[in-house]
């Protein structure tokens, strides 16, 4: 899994081999994956946080993929990512 992303009434999640939809809301998928695999970086998104190749100006490079960081979940974010390395 690389990331998840909202798309209205669906999240679309992301593999480097394909996409699967799902109804599943964000609050769901949180208590579903461990916080250690997957963050919540932005209202639309969540991450995977052993996929992230890089973080600039508050946008996380997946492959050719850039996520944004929003405030809301910036601090909690780079929390998790600190505690992890």
């Amino acid at each position: 899994m690389l990331y998840i992303e909202g798309m209205r009434d669906y999240r679309r999640i992301h593999t480097t081999t394909k996409r699967i939809m799902t109804l599943q809301n964000f609050k769901e998928l949180e208590q579903l994956i461990p916080a250690s695999i997957i963050c919540r970086v932005h209202k639309s998104y969540m991450v995977a946080l052993n996929k992230i190749e890089a973080i600039e100006r508050n946008r996380i490079k997946l492959g050719n993929q850039l996520i944004p960081i929003s405030d809301t979940y910036k601090a909690l974010f780079y929390q998790q990512i600190n505690n992890g390395m």
